[in-house]
């Protein structure tokens, strides 16, 4: 089953199972647009009747009959020559008759698109197809059919318009909220209007206060001054180490001269006075020196945090933009896979799943390990199962010795890789149709 499937949507597509069981072949569902029948087709598609050869067409106001048939013929047969000026049910009976009986479910989207001759010649199969076919319709006109069995696709309640808006949202306010409550209410249980809330728009804003360093500038401050003071402690230490009488004799040239030198004379003592001066200066420069350094040491960090107060926004915008993902098709399917292969080239496609678990457990059911590649069509979230040895047109027909063998029921449909790619590329859709 979807995950996202409702369970009074769940309830009817197995009533429309059970209908079909009964013996009624041919059933129309009802609904107002926007109640999401497409959705409801797809799951049914997916979900049920797993041995069916199955075809599934969304018609539109530009579809021609001939696509119909077409589309319809190929899902159901293998390698059909469908006949454009014969009906549908002339090249029905005709592909029966050559390739067998076989168990058939044709889903038909947007219904009322059809022709009227059409419509007749889906509900003369109906009744007199031989083998199995089961033909579900959809569409917002009732009676289209005379007939079929019309089922009307009801409105969400309000717990269920709830759940479903949970399921593509985050977060939601209470239940209890009055804005969001009579959003509810308003919407009459419309999935497509039910997802047009945005939270942003509906309830009040709740900025964030910017963060304000304004703390940082006076500890910088207090942080240099310890610093200069202990440095200048250090040094007046170093100074007085020598004039005390138990430290050890530093070995300094000219403390170390002027306790070597004897004793003497007036003259020599005033010989000594120009060079202990000397010594001094040079202490009192090296005081300089490094208390100028260590002053700028400390001064580049404060600039530099002045520097990053004066502009947080302009650092953060681009860490904003280097987190966005610059490839929306970076999924961690065998896309690149299919992007390597030449356009003209052809596969087998197996199989439509409706999320990647069901691929998986497919591929574990039937041991198709490193002979199947999957891919996603974005525009309807499907996941599609293909052969995994592309080959041209006329020499694909060789690895059907092969499937058969893995997969007997399956009836596998040659697509070209041009197309597979385009599947690829489409743009999501997230409105239920």
């Amino acid at each position: 089953m979807q995950s996202q499937i409702l369970p009074s949507r769940a309830a009817l597509a197995k009533r429309i199972a059970l209908q079909f069981s009964y013996g009624q072949n041919l059933i129309h569902l009802v609904a107002a647009p926007g109640f999401g029948k497409s959705y409801l087709l797809e799951h049914f598609v997916t979900d049920h009747y797993e041995p069916f050869s199955k075809a599934y067409i969304e018609v539109g106001a530009k579809t021609r009959d001939e696509d119909v048939v077409t589309h319809l013929l190929e899902h159901s047969f293998s390698y059909p020559l469908v006949d454009v000026n014969e009906t549908l049910s002339d090249n029905f009976y005709r592909l029966v008759k050559e390739q067998g009986e076989r168990q058939l479910l044709w889903v038909i989207d947007n219904a009322k698109q059809l022709s009227q001759e059409l419509i007749i010649e889906l509900e003369k199969l109906a009744k007199t197809a031989p083998g199995v076919l089961y033909i579900l319709c959809a569409s917002s006109r009732a009676e289209l059919f005379e007939n079929a069995v019309d089922i009307h696709l009801e409105p969400l309640s309000d717990s269920e318009s709830i759940r479903l808006m949970q399921s593509f949202y985050k977060t939601l306010p209470p239940a209890e909220d009055p804005v969001f409550s009579e959003f509810v209410r308003q919407c009459h249980g419309n999935p497509a209007l039910l997802l047009q809330w945005h939270q942003e728009q509906q309830m009040p804003k709740h900025t964030a206060k910017p963060t304000r360093r304004w703390w940082l500038v006076p500890t910088m401050i207090v942080v240099i001054l310890i610093v200069i003071g202990l440095v200048y402690q250090r040094d007046e230490l170093t100074v007085m180490l020598p004039q005390s009488e138990n430290a050890p004799v530093v070995a300094n040239d000219a403390v170390f001269a002027k306790q070597q030198q004897p004793s003497q004379g007036a003259h020599e003592g005033n010989m000594e006075q120009p060079e202990q001066a000397s010594d001094d200066n040079l202490i009192t420069e090296k005081l300089e020196n490094d208390t100028q350094a260590v002053v700028a040491a400390l001064q580049q960090p404060a600039t530099q945090a002045a520097t990053e107060q004066a502009q947080p926004v302009e650092e953060a915008e681009p860490e904003q933009r280097q987190s966005v993902p610059t490839n929306s098709h970076m999924l961690p399917y065998d896309h690149h896979w299919y992007n390597r292969q030449d356009d003209n080239l052809w596969l087998w496609q197996l199989t439509v799943m409706s999320n990647e678990q069901q691929v998986e457990a497919y591929i574990a059911r039937h041991n198709l390990e490193k002979k199947v590649r999957h891919y996603q069509r974005a525009d309807k979230g499907w996941h599609i199962l293909t052969w995994a040895q592309p080959a041209s047109r006329s020499a694909i027909d060789a690895q059907l010795t092969e499937i058969a063998e893995l997969l007997p029921s399956l009836e596998p449909y040659a697509k070209q890789i041009s197309k597979i790619k385009a599947e690829i590329d489409s743009q999501p859709n997230h409105e239920l149709r």
